[in-house]
């Protein structure tokens, strides 16, 4: 059934149909995509635009790490899909040094400026402000963690020098790139979220009063000019050196303009780190399944999620059986509680993260799962470790301007890494022709519900809760596996789908990202609208379902005795790519 679904899906030459997006995956997707990028070899690179993989690949074969081609196509990506990541953003690494045999994991997810408080994102009779009007606030704007985040990896994992990394992407930023259909698609969906508090926007984007035409050529020459300041100053130069004086004088310029809200200072720029963090991993079958931690909840999500599906399905049932679609969603709704509850900054204070991950804990919420039926909106539970910790759960969130890429190199080092501007072009801001993120409003609106403080609140120097969740999976101590993909909150969802497709079904890179999604909300069960479904029958269990269209951007590699073979989900514009 396996090769029939991808036949079905991807057509092999004939274009997959695929839904419009919705509100919850904003991201305009990739609607006539004939068949899925894969690629096989030694060394392999996955991105979400083709310029990004060749640059990527470029540097590998120049005897670049995993980590430089990470930098090179990030910056790439920064040009060329500005709609989903950027220097203006922040992002998740997950890293595998084959020498060493060591997993770590590094937070570069923004921080909330001096000056946040749990009001912030309330209006003056005490009301949320609302969350779309928000995104173009000076307020939502995070302080950028990209730039420090890749600075400080390349400085442990990079081979090649950080400013000839950034060449390429210069290039494309003076010279320009060839606009396309997701890009022009993007731009328009901006327009209708409202640009019009950005002129700068405007003039770079709709050039003539329109989105750029689809094959037009794009020129970012302020974006070029940054690039060349990192390139000279590296990371430091962004939070401390010119490129930070730059960046503080737009802001200001904004504020001049009119822009609503109060963006982030001198200081808190010059305060940001990026974070190295304990990778977050659990055992699922035979696997051993790793993520990163809080303040992203979407590692903890998926993990959990894996847990509870094995504890109902100790034997996997074949992709037909609409059993193993039915106890994901039930798995999907219940980790959803408790990342909605208890996940928030670690510097805010505890979580009962090793509570939330207990084999035991997970074994009682997994009793909750009605194997013949739904049970709507499950409550959070009360893992050990939680006592004294009062919270009240938030709601889920919006947004999705991301991307995912994956990097093994020839040494057999993996880089795994999810970037984000949050919502499409984030604030829709730009100053020195970076979009600059609204990462801010993936903190909950509402400080508090009924008496009760809710844990993923915003306040000064705090990252908000993401669902970014790059992942390496290890057969024993050796890596097999490593993917990621945008989606805002559904991300582990769609995660979560790829695992079970790729592990417990054994499909092909190719078929697992093509592969129709499930996901949840909790009271509804959603569908990929395609021509066929393998859940379509869980109505007759009592699942409302709801169909629609989903913006994932899979990014997948896999190991085959000694070679690697990967793909690019068909619902965006992604490139595999690889060196024998």
């Amino acid at each position: 059934m396996a090769g029939a679904l991808l036949s079905l899906l991807t057509g092999l030459g004939a274009a997959p149909v695929w839904a419009q997006p919705s509100p919850e995956a904003p991201e305009a997707i990739e609607a006539s995509r004939p068949t899925v990028s894969r690629a096989e070899g030694r060394s392999l690179v996955v991105t979400a635009h083709p310029l990004a993989s060749q640059a990527a690949l470029a540097v590998l074969r120049e005897g670049g790490s995993a980590m430089d081609a990470v930098v090179t196509a990030q910056t790439v990506l920064a040009v060329v899909e500005p709609q989903s990541s950027g220097l203006g953003g922040g992002g998740f690494l997950l890293h595998w040094d084959q020498a060493s045999g060591r997993l770590q994991a590094f937070d570069g997810r923004e921080t909330a400026p001096a000056h946040a408080t749990p009001a912030s994102w309330l209006k003056s009779d005490g009301t949320p402000l609302p969350w779309l009007e928000a995104t173009r606030t000076l307020t939502a704007i995070g302080v950028p963690g990209t730039v420090a985040l890749l600075a400080e990896a390349h400085r442990r994992f990079g081979e090649q020098p950080w400013g000839e990394l950034l060449q390429p992407a210069i290039a494309l930023a003076d010279g320009g790139f060839r606009v396309t259909p997701r890009l022009q698609r993007s731009i328009a969906l901006a327009e209708r979220l409202g640009t019009g508090h950005s002129p700068a926007f405007r003039r770079l984007y709709r050039p003539d009063g329109e989105p750029a035409a689809v094959g037009s050529r794009l020129r970012n020459p302020e974006l070029a000019a940054t690039l060349r300041r990192l390139a000279a100053g590296g990371g430091d130069a962004f939070y401390r050196g010119e490129q930070a004086r730059s960046l503080l004088a737009g802001l200001r310029g904004l504020a001049r303009q009119g822009a609503r809200g109060r963006g982030f200072a001198a200081e808190d720029l010059a305060a940001y780190r990026a974070l190295e963090r304990k990778p977050l991993c659990l055992p699922y079958r035979r696997w051993r399944v790793c993520s990163v931690p809080p303040p992203s909840g979407g590692g903890l999500a998926l993990l959990q999620s894996l847990a509870l599906l094995q504890a109902r399905l100790p034997e996997p049932a074949p992709e037909e059986e609409l059993k193993a679609w039915h106890l994901r969603a039930e798995a999907l709704r219940l980790a959803d509680a408790d990342r909605a509850h208890w996940v928030r900054d670690p510097a805010e204070g505890p979580i009962p993260l090793q509570g939330l991950l207990d084999p035991a804990y997970l074994q009682q919420r997994a009793t909750r799962i009605d194997p013949e039926r739904p049970t709507p909106a499950p409550a959070a539970g009360t893992p050990p470790g939680s006592a004294g910790l009062r919270f009240a759960s938030q709601s889920r969130g919006a947004g999705g301007g991301t991307t995912h890429l994956v990097v093994v190199d020839a040494a057999g080092n993996i880089a795994s890494f999810s970037g984000s501007v949050e919502t499409v072009f984030g604030s829709r801001h730009l100053v020195d022709g970076m979009v600059l993120n609204n990462q801010l409003t993936d903190f909950s609106f509402r400080p508090e519900r009924d008496g009760l403080p809710i844990a993923n609140r915003i306040d000064a120097g705090k990252r908000p809760m993401s669902a970014m969740a790059p992942l390496i999976v290890f057969d024993g101590n050796r890596p097999v596996l490593a993917l990621g993909s945008p989606g805002g909150w559904l991300i582990p969802h769609y995660l979560v789908g790829a695992l079970q497709a790729a592990l417990d079904w054994d499909l092909p890179a190719a078929e697992v990202v093509a592969l129709p999604h499930l996901a949840v909300r909790p009271e509804t069960t959603l569908l990929e609208e395609a021509p066929a479904h393998p859940a379509d029958g869980l109505s007759e269990l009592g699942h409302r379902i709801e169909r629609r269209g989903f913006s994932s951007g899979l990014a997948l590699i896999r190991r085959r005795g000694d070679r690697w073979r990967g793909a690019a989900d068909p619902r965006r514009e992604g490139s595999a790519l690889a060196l024998p």
